[in-house]
C-alpha cells in the first residue's frame, strides 16, 4: 500500500507505513496513541475541516531539559492523508497561552493545501488571554522555571520534535525539509530556533518578530508620555488629523503618491506642526499630545547613548493605533500603577497591557510591580542598569543573536523576513536595523540575500490588516529557496475585500529595494510596478534620524 492509495476508514484513514508491513490507522485517539511517540499523551483526534483531507491530533508532550525542570506542552498535530514529506511548525503570538496560530494566513492555507504536516503548540502553559504573563509565577510567588524556558524556547522544539517523531511512526519516514513559519511571537520562534536549535529547521520564516523582549522598554516609553498630562493621550478623535498629515508629508517619499508609505525613514513629519494654535479641536493637537506623539517616534537609549530599540514609524493612523497603542478610551488615573484599572488589561491598549505583565512577571517576577518605577525618562532615557536587568532576566526568549544568527546560515539554514511598514505593535524599523546589523557582518545587504531576505509591505499592519496589500506566500517562496535554490525576488502581496475580490496587488521587493511606479496603468495593479534597488529606502528625514537609525553600534538585546 502506498500513501496515495491508501483508503479511508470510518471516513478517513492514515496509512501507517512501517518495517517492511503497512496497515492504516483510523483518526481517533486511540490509533493515534497507539503511534507511541515517547513523551506524548493524545487526547483527541478529529478530521480536519479546512484544506487537504488530514487528521488533527491534539494532545501534549513532555518537555525537559535544556536548563530547567521537567514541563509540558500542549499541541495539535496535522497529518494528513496524501502527506508531501515535508513539516511546517506554525507560530504562535503574544504570550501565548492557547493552541492557536500567528502566521501568514497564506502560509498556513498553503501548508494545508498541499499536503504539509503541521505543528501548533500553547508554548507550555494554559491562560485565557495572550497578554497575560501570570503563568511565570507559581501560586506561591516563586518563579516556575518549567514554564517560562517553554515559553521562550523549549516547548516549539519539543512539540517540533514529538511532531516529527509521529510523522516517522505514521509514515514510516522522517520530514524530508522542515520549516518554522510563523509572526510577532511566531517569529521570536523562527529566530530562536535557528540561533538556539538551528538542526530543528531547513529554513524559517520570521513576521514582525518580536524578537528582543527589551522592546517592552520603548513601549513603555512611550506610553509614559502619553501620561504626561490629563490631555497627552492620542485618543481615536484625534488619529484622522495626524494620518492626514503623516500622507501629505510621508507618501511621496517613495516617489509616487498612491495612499502608501514605502519609505517611512525618509520622511520628514514633525508632529509640532499639528498643535493647535486656536481652541483646541479634533484637527489639531495640543502641546502634551504633541510631544506624546514625538516620543512615539523617537528611539530609547541608554543613559550613556546605547540604542535600547527604534522608535516606530508614522504609518497607518487609521489602522491599529488605537487598539495597541494609544487605547480606545482615557485612562482612568494618568497617575495609577495601572492606569486603566483591571490589572493592566482592557480597556488598556494591548501594548500596555502586554508590556506591564512582561516586566511585572517575566523581569521583577512581582506582579504588583509598579512600571513605572523603572526610571525611563520622557525625553527617550533609560538607566542601563535597567536595561541590563532586563536583558538578563529576559535574553532566553530573545531570537536577535547576531553572531547565532549567521552560523545559523553559515550552516546552510535560509531565513525570510517580512515587516508591515504600519505595524504599532511591534517597530519595523527594528527589523530593518536587524538586517542592516546582520548584513554589516556578511559584508553588506547583497552578500547576506543569498542567505537571508527581507519584504517590508506598505501599509500592512501586525502581521496582516491595514490599507495595504497584506496576502502573500512566504512559505512556498522558502520551500523553493531551500529545495531548488532559487531565492525569492520577489513576492506577490494582494488587498482584498470582504468578498474575496483583489482590490490591491503589487510586487514585494527584498529590502532595501522598493516597488516603482512604472507611471503608467492603474496604480492599483501589481503590473505596474518593479522592484529597484534603492539607496533612497536607507536616506533618512527626520523620522529616521528620530527612530534611532544613525545610532552607531548594535541594539541592546
Amino acid at each position: 500500500m502506498t500513501l496515495r492509495s491508501s483508503l479511508f476508514l470510518s471516513g478517513f484513514a492514515l496509512p501507517l507505513l512501517a518495517a517492511g508491513s503497512a496497515s492504516a490507522l483510523d483518526c481517533t485517539a486511540g490509533a493515534a496513541a497507539a503511534l507511541a511517540v515517547p513523551g506524548v499523551t493524545v487526547s483527541a483526534a478529529v478530521p480536519a475541516g479546512d484544506g487537504a483531507a488530514a487528521c488533527l491530533v491534539s494532545g501534549s508532550v513532555a518537555t525537559s531539559g535544556d536548563g530547567a525542570p521537567d514541563g509540558s506542552a500542549r499541541f495539535q498535530i496535522r497529518l494528513p492523508e496524501d502527506w508531501n514529506g515535508r513539516f511546517a511548525m506554525i507560530g504562535n503570538g503574544g504570550l501565548a497561552g492557547t493552541v492557536s496560530a500567528s502566521a501568514n494566513k497564506a502560509d498556513i492555507a498553503y501548508a494545508n493545501g498541499t499536503g504539509y504536516v503541521t505543528a501548533m503548540t500553547d508554548l507550555g502553559h494554559e491562560a485565557e488571554s495572550s497578554l497575560d504573563a501570570r503563568f511565570a509565577l507559581k501560586e506561591d510567588g516563586t518563579p516556575d522555571a518549567a514554564a517560562i524556558a517553554d515559553y521562550y524556547y523549549r516547548a516549539s522544539h519539543a512539540v517540533t520534535g514529538a511532531a516529527k517523531a509521529m510523522a516517522a511512526a505514521a509514515y514510516g519516514r522522517a520530514p524530508d525539509r522542515s520549516y518554522l513559519t510563523g509572526c510577532s511571537t511566531g517569529g521570536r520562534m523562527a529566530q530562536v530556533a535557528a540561533t538556539r536549535y538551528p538542526g530543528d529547521f531547513d529554513g524559517v520564516i520570521s513576521g514582525a518578530p518580536f524578537m528582543d523582549i527589551s522592546s517592552m522598554l520603548k513601549i513603555q516609553h512611550f506610553q509614559i508620555n502619553q501620561l504626561l498630562a490629563p490631555d497627552a493621550q492620542l485618543l481615536p478623535a484625534k488619529l484622522p488629523a495626524i494620518q492626514a498629515a503623516v500622507m501629505a508629508a510621508c507618501d511621496a517619499a517613495d516617489g509616487v503618491e498612491d495612499g502608501l508609505v514605502q519609505a517611512p525613514a525618509a520622511c520628514s513629519f514633525e508632529p509640532e506642526s499639528l498643535i493647535c494654535t486656536g481652541a483646541e479641536n479634533d484637527s489639531c493637537l495640543s502641546a502634551p499630545q504633541a510631544k506624546a506623539l514625538r516620543g512615539y517616534f523617537t528611539a530609547l537609549h541608554t543613559d550613556d547613548g546605547q540604542l535600547v530599540y527604534p522608535g516606530y514609524a508614522p504609518v497607518l493612523f487609521d489602522g491599529g493605533f488605537s487598539l495597541f497603542q494609544g487605547g480606545r478610551e482615557a485612562a482612568a488615573d494618568i497617575a495609577a500603577a495601572e492606569p486603566w484599572g483591571n490589572d493592566g488589561f482592557a480597556p488598556a491598549p494591548l501594548e500596555w497591557a502586554f508590556s506591564d505583565h512582561i516586566i511585572q512577571y517575566l523581569v521583577k517576577q512581582d506582579g504588583s510591580y509598579n512600571v513605572r518605577d523603572l526610571g525611563i525618562s520622557p525625553d527617550g532615557t533609560v538607566p542601563r542598569a535597567v536595561v541590563e536587568e532586563f536583558v538578563a532576566m529576559t535574553r532566553d526568549g530573545n531570537g536577535s543573536d547576531l553572531a547565532a544568527t549567521q552560523a545559523y546560515l553559515d550552516g546552510g539554514g535560509k531565513m525570510i523576513f517580512y515587516h508591515g511598514w504600519g505595524d504599532h505593535a511591534l517597530s519595523p524599523f527594528r527589523t530593518t536595523r536587524f538586517l542592516d546589523d546582520l548584513g554589516r557582518r556578511e559584508g553588506g545587504l547583497d552578500a547576506l540575500s543569498g542567505k537571508a531576505r527581507l519584504f517590508m509591505v506598505p501599509g500592512m499592519g501586525h502581521c496582516s490588516g491595514g490599507t495595504g496589500p497584506d496576502r502573500f506566500n512566504t512559505l512556498a517562496a522558502l520551500e523553493a529557496w531551500v529545495e531548488e535554490g532559487t531565492a525569492p525576488a520577489t513576492l506577490a502581496a494582494e488587498k482584498r475585500d470582504g468578498e474575496g475580490a483583489v482590490t490591491r496587488s503589487m510586487p514585494l521587493c527584498p529590502y532595501p529595494a522598493k516597488a516603482v511606479y512604472s507611471g503608467e496603468g492603474d496604480v492599483l495593479e501589481a503590473a505596474n510596478w518593479s522592484c529597484t534597488g534603492n539607496s533612497a529606502l536607507l536616506e533618512m528625514g527626520s523620522v529616521g534620524i528620530a527612530a534611532g537609525l544613525l545610532t552607531g553600534g548594535e541594539p541592546t538585546q
